[in-house]
């Protein structure tokens, strides 16, 4: 022990680390090992600053951009609270980091020289010292950038001048602080080269003085890198001091402690026990370190314990402020050299102790808990971006597979479009030749219905006229009642039937959440029934109905029963009383008056049949006009034989002398007897039987020409029905279509979004991983660990 304390003790030594170029410890040289704690600062402090904007972005998207599924939404919100608290977290280790400084805290007895160390590191009497017990308080030495030096104390933000400093701080004041109360001393970073480190030096008053060192380890002590125990070397270690570092080290695991045995100028002046005192003080304080403390090998342990003179440093470093560097006794002083290496010789191993214990306790953990923050958002971005690449992949097969049903429904309409609407066109033509059909056979039918029309009779004009409105208004009733029972139940199957068929092609158009819209529209269509508009009064209106008694044998009568039907023209020059039909004038006004709901096509047809009509008729009243006038020439005629007795007497003698009178009396007789029945059977039963004749002919020849028409007609309501069914089946498919093209373009949104997402997941995934690699070369550079991992 004494061989090797000798030995890395020798003045030789000492200079040749020198010469190789190492500096004073006053932290100015350029390769101070200080500065290597400004450069991991500044360095932490940019990768944090871009950690906590990293996360502020990835908060946001996690918060506002980045909605995957309404299944990973709570997963994703929860990432978005894990997120929030890591910024919050790197927020407050970004200020801590703004403000780390490197502390070294200064522990002894009273009069050891504690201050008196700290000015000669800081080379300027700036902390009060001097002989017995002058520090009462803490006081710690900050660099400022402010030129002029100020003093803070307890409680108070007013910047006192450092003159101050001594009445406050200085143990033989009048005013005293409390021993564990701490002052502040700001001095400018330009007058000291140490401060310009982020440095921090912590003087306390002497540890004999309070018992009360709990709550100084506490206050002061638990963030400090480094601590140095200020001894006296003309004594030993002293149970005080070591029950103080004992309690440091219970709360500080393994806590980096410099001993100075201080005021080793004394041994020059017994220069023969000046080996053996420093061996012993050796032995003790190593094996203090190593066997109680247990805080350093025994390798490392010789490199913590010096022997100075703060004083005479102080002085030399003082004089050399004040362009003297020659000057004072304390250059002559045996030894002095000697002293003046080994003290800087302590500050390099404590710069070096300082900058890389700093480093580790105050950027170790930082730049570890910096990489499990930036690797729990990679995790999570992965995550996200793994996710949000299956569920675009699921999107993008959602829209394939509505595209190819819009695709398939777009074709199948335009089948089915045309295959109703020839399914419509044939329906139409059906319920024409349908309709037509009962038609006919009720016009055929009509005399019954007609016969069971049962009303009283009278042949007064007005009351035949009321009789006319009844019979029609039963005719109508009758003529729409038998349709109906004819075709109704037929057409309604016809038609319901296509409209089934219609909603089950249609709805299978549709896609499986759809189909039950065509459904409930289907069910509830409206019940249809065709409407055949038989206006009999127009029909009718032209109506003269003939109630004179007619003599079955007479001379007009007979011609009109058995000559008319075979020639009309000749009976009527015989003086045959025929009636002028003119049917096209009454069903001309009728239709003309009239409008029946049909399509344009339906409306041509009936135009053309009602020109046809009145073609016929124009032509008919030619011919008309033409028998009157020849009928009027042989009335004239007639007339004027007429008064001529001659020619009748002369037939008549000639008859009676071929038949004889017998028989044309008798024959006379008969005639005239027939004549009576007849004329008494003229009631008014029969002359109602004869109306009723009359009308079943007029109206059935009205009819006829209607039956085109009624037939179109129907056909029309059912085609406009089928149409307007299909129409609006159509348009629910044409609704579902919709929807799923807004579904399609729904998808194509979700896709584009997801898109995004995952890009922006992946780019933060890469910044995390290069923050990452940030963190690590930072570990890696400042040799650091990552076990904390």
């Amino acid at each position: 022990m004494k061989n090797a304390a000798s030995s890395r003790r020798s003045l030789s030594q000492i200079e040749g680390q020198l010469s190789h170029g190492q500096p004073h410890c006053n932290g100015s040289s350029i390769d101070s090992p200080l500065k290597l704690f400004s450069k991991a600062k500044n360095k932490i402090n940019k990768i944090f600053q871009e950690i906590g904007v990293y996360l502020g972005e990835a908060s946001s998207f996690l918060q506002e951009k980045c909605f995957v599924s309404e299944e990973l939404a709570n997963e994703i919100d929860k990432y978005s609270e894990e997120v929030k608290t890591y910024l919050e977290q790197v927020a407050g280790i970004a200020e801590v980091l703004s403000r780390d400084s490197m502390k070294v805290a200064f522990f002894g007895r009273t009069s050891n020289g504690k201050s008196t160390v700290i000015n000669a590191m800081l080379r300027d009497r700036i902390l009060p010292s001097g002989i017995g017990h002058t520090t009462s308080c803490f006081l710690s030495v900050n660099g400022t950038e402010v030129e002029t030096p100020y003093v803070l104390t307890p409680g108070s933000d007013e910047k006192k001048n450092i003159q101050s400093l001594s009445q406050l701080a200085h143990e033989l004041c009048q005013e005293k602080l409390d021993p564990s109360s701490l002052i502040q001393v700001n001095w400018p970073r330009a007058k000291c080269a140490l401060l310009r480190n982020d440095i921090v030096l912590v003087d306390s008053p002497g540890i004999d003085v309070s018992p009360d060192l709990d709550s100084w380890i506490d206050n002061y002590c638990l963030d400090a890198d480094v601590f140095v125990l200020v001894a006296n070397s003309e004594s030993t270690l002293m149970v005080t001091e070591k029950k103080f570092f004992n309690k440091v080290n219970q709360k500080l695991s393994r806590p980096n402690i410099f001993i100075l045995n201080n005021r080793w100028d004394a041994s020059a002046f017994e220069p023969e026990f000046m080996m053996a005192v420093k061996n012993q003080h050796m032995e003790r304080t190593v094996g203090f370190l190593v066997n109680e403390l247990k805080c350093i090998d025994q390798s490392e342990a010789e490199n913590r314990v010096f022997f100075v003179s703060a004083k005479e440093v102080l002085t030399k470093r003082m004089q050399e402020n004040q362009g003297m560097p020659d000057a004072g006794a304390a250059i002559h002083a045996e030894g002095f050299q000697e002293r003046l290496m080994e003290f800087e010789h302590f500050e390099r191993k404590f710069e070096e102790c300082i900058s890389k214990s700093a480093i580790q306790t105050k950027f170790e953990s930082h730049a570890v808990q910096g990489m499990q923050t930036t690797k729990f958002v990679r995790e999570i971005m992965e995550k996200i971006e793994a996710k949000s690449k299956v569920e675009r992949q699921k999107c993008i097969e959602a829209k394939c597979s509505w595209e190819e049903r819009l695709a398939i429904m777009k074709d199948k309409l335009d089948v089915i479009s045309h295959e109703f609407k020839n399914k419509i066109k044939e329906i139409k033509e059906e319920v024409e030749l349908q309709v037509a059909t009962a038609m006919n056979d009720e016009i055929k039918r009509l005399g019954i219905l007609v016969n069971q029309f049962d009303h009283p009779f009278h042949t007064h004009s007005t009351f035949i006229e009321t009789y006319k409105r009844d019979l029609h208004t039963h005719i109508a009733n009758g003529l729409g009642r038998n349709l109906t029972a004819r075709c109704g139940l037929a057409l309604s199957q016809s038609i319901d039937e296509t409209k089934q068929s219609m909603t089950d092609q249609l709805a299978s158009l549709l896609p499986p959440e759809h189909p039950h819209e065509v459904m409930t529209m289907s069910d509830s269509r409206h019940e249809f029934e065709v409407s055949y508009q038989l206006d009999i009064p127009n029909i009718c209106s032209d109506f003269k109905e003939d109630l004179e008694f007619h003599f079955s044998l007479g001379w007009r009568t007979m011609l009109r029963k058995f000559l008319a039907p075979y020639n009309r023209r000749l009976a009527i020059l015989l003086g045959a009383d025929l009636p002028v039909d003119k049917p096209s004038s009454p069903f001309a006004r009728q239709f003309r008056g009239h409008e029946f709901p049909s399509t344009s096509h339906s409306v041509q047809g009936s135009s053309t049949e009602l020109d046809e009509g009145e073609t016929t008729a124009s032509r008919s009243d030619e011919v008309l006009k033409d028998d009157e006038l020849t009928l009027a020439v042989i009335r004239n005629i007639a007339s004027l034989t007429s008064h001529s007795a001659t020619g009748i007497v002369v037939v008549g003698g000639l008859v009676w002398k071929v038949v004889g009178w017998k028989l044309i009396v008798g024959c006379g007789g008969l005639y005239g007897s027939l004549y009576v029945i007849e004329r008494l059977r003229w009631t008014n039963y029969a002359k109602e039987k004869a109306f009723k004749n009359q009308f079943v002919e007029y109206t059935a020849n009205r009819l006829q020409l209607v039956v085109s028409m009624t037939s179109s007609n129907c056909s029309q309501q059912v085609m406009r029905e089928l149409s307007s069914a299909f129409v609006q089946l159509c348009d629910k498919v044409d609704a579902a279509k919709k929807k799923v093209e807004d579904e399609i373009s729904k998808l194509s949104e979700d896709i584009t979004d997801l898109e995004k997402i995952e890009s922006q997941a992946r780019l933060f995934g890469n910044k995390a991983r290069w923050l990452e690699d940030q963190l690590s070369n930072f570990i890696r550079e400042f040799g650091l660990s990552q076990s904390k991992m």
